[in-house]
Parts: C-alpha cells; sequence; structure tokens
C-alpha cells in the first residue's frame, strides 16, 4: 500500500468529493479514481458509497480514514526527526553590552555570523555594572563591556587596537551658558540639572561618585537607560547629560552641543569579558579570540 494513496484517501474525505480534492492535490480527477479504486482493490471492500448529495464513507472506509490519518502523521513526524539529525543544530551564544558598542561592532558580529552560520547571536544590551553580575549569574555567556572591573570573578580583557573605549561628554542643549564652552570639568556643573543614565551604566555611577568628590549631590530630574530618549529630554527639562562622546557620530539633532568632559575618570576603556575557568564551546572560544584581536 503506497503512502500516497492514503494521501489521496484522506483528501477525498477531507475535502468532500474527487473534484475539490484532486484540484487541492493539482492532478486530475481520473487520476485520483483510479488511485482509490486500486485501494479498494488491494483491500477488498469499497471506501465510497455514492449518494444523491455526494459519496459518503463505508464502515471500511470510516476505519481507513481514522487509521490513515494516523499513519500519515507519524511518518511525517518521523520524517521530520531524521531531517533534524541531519541538520546542524543552532548554538545561541548570549553576548552582553551597551548599545554603543553594539552599533560600533555590528560589522564584527556580522561577519562573526556568516563565518559560523551554526550560530545564533543574541545581544542582549544594558550597562557595563549590570552586565558584568549578569556574566557572574550566567545570564550571558560574555560580553563586551567598560572598565573598572566591579566583579572579581570575571576576566575583563582590554582591546588593544581600534575601539579603545570611549570618551564622556557634557551634552547641554542650545542656548545653554555652557554652549560656547571647549571643556568642563565638574567644578563647572555643581548648579546643574541632570538628564542621566542610571547607575547600571558606567556614566551613571560616574556622575554620583565624581559630584561628590567635588562636594554636592546632582540634581537629578530625569532617568533612563536609553541614550536616544536621554538626549531627547535635555530641551524639554532644560538639562544636562553626561554621555559617551561617541553616540554623536550616531546623533543628528544638531539642537545639542557635545563638549569635552575634563576629568581623571573621562575615559573608560572596553574589552570582552567572560568566566575564566567556564568551559566555552569552540565557537564561544573563536568569537573570544576574534574579539581579543580587536
Amino acid at each position: 500500500m503506497d503512502i500516497k494513496h492514503l494521501q489521496y484517501f484522506v483528501s477525498i474525505v477531507d475535502h468532500g468529493g474527487y473534484s475539490p480534492a484532486a484540484r487541492s492535490l493539482f492532478i486530475t480527477q481520473p487520476t485520483l479514481s483510479q488511485t482509490i479504486k486500486k485501494l479498494e482493490s488491494e483491500l477488498h471492500t469499497p471506501l465510497f458509497i455514492q449518494q444523491t448529495n455526494g459519496i459518503c464513507l463505508t464502515d471500511a472506509g470510516q476505519v481507513l480514514y481514522e487509521d490513515a490519518k494516523k499513519i500519515i502523521l507519524q511518518l511525517e513526524e518521523t520524517v521530520q526527526k531524521i531531517q533534524k539529525l541531519n541538520r546542524p543544530q543552532k548554538e545561541t551564544i548570549r553576548i552582553g553590552l551597551p548599545t554603543l558598542f553594539a552599533i560600533k561592532l555590528m560589522p564584527v558580529f556580522s561577519r562573526f555570523m556568516m563565518s559560523h552560520p551554526t550560530v545564533h547571536l543574541t545581544m542582549i544590551q544594558g550597562g557595563s555594572r549590570e552586565l558584568q553580575t549578569a556574566l557572574v549569574n550566567g545570564e550571558i555567556d560574555l560580553g563586551v563591556l567598560s572598565f573598572p572591573k566591579i566583579e572579581t570573578d570575571i576576566y575583563l580583557e582590554p582591546f588593544q587596537k581600534d575601539f579603545l573605549g570611549y570618551h564622556a561628554s557634557i551634552v547641554v542643549p542650545k542656548g545653554h551658558p555652557f554652549e560656547q564652552a571647549s571643556s568642563l570639568t565638574f567644578e563647572h556643573l555643581k548648579n546643574e540639572r541632570f538628564s542621566t543614565l542610571s547607575r547600571n551604566f558606567m556614566l551613571g555611577k560616574l556622575l554620583h561618585t565624581r559630584s561628590r568628590d567635588f562636594g554636592f549631590e546632582p540634581h537629578i530630574v530625569y532617568t533612563d537607560d536609553n541614550w536616544e530618549v536621554l538626549l531627547a529630554s535635555l530641551t524639554t527639562f532644560n538639562s544636562i547629560c553626561i554621555m559617551a562622546h561617541e553616540y554623536k557620530d550616531f546623533y543628528s539633532d544638531d539642537s545639542l552641543t557635545w563638549i569635552p568632559l575634563d576629568d581623571k575618570k573621562s575615559f573608560f576603556p572596553i574589552g570582552v569579558a567572560y568566566l575564566p575557568n567556564q568551559t566555552y564551546s569552540q565557537n564561544t572560544i573563536e568569537l573570544i579570540e576574534l574579539l581579543r584581536d580587536l
């Protein structure tokens, strides 16, 4: 008994007749009729009864219909299992990084995925401080993160060539008294209103620690971890913010002025972060090696 004959038989029942079944199967009705006759001959029993309003199943036909559907389903599942055995399994690598790093390194990640078609790279974006903790907790496999290292159980290896890190700038709206300044220190910022990243980010933490070093608590009017929303808030709240200067290349709004922050902690090196005693897959090791060369 040919499985295709069973599929034709089930299609006739499901479509309520030979003509619609033949159309759905892209075969002629005579071909379909011959197939059913052959099937009935093999089983030595009729499967359909012709009535004035169409066809209906015989008792034997009803039994065959119910069992044939199970057989077809079982065969399809078996084929899928076998195909799955022959299909390379996708490996997921979870990499945590701030949005700026994702933008800057997208060409690198793109090349890696092209050369490793069995790898699914999942980028989990956030602040370097929270992502260092996420690495320790097993929520990500590795990261591209900022120094300083706050988790003792991770290894954070600095980049050596192209993308060494980022510089902090003070961003102010047009018309702000600082607009013409060539640089600013925290001493200049004592009386300002701040929109800021949260302390999940190195720059969010920097605002609090360095303000206190200069003897004041920052006046924070708005907090957001989305850098575009944060920049958009400056005009609304008549506030300023500390932002990585490198974001300026990806922000086209000319209503803001970016002024270098003159501070001993205004540069943040970055690097690849991973767990030193973790057993990594070969693909993950190759990604770490690729990032090490940046």
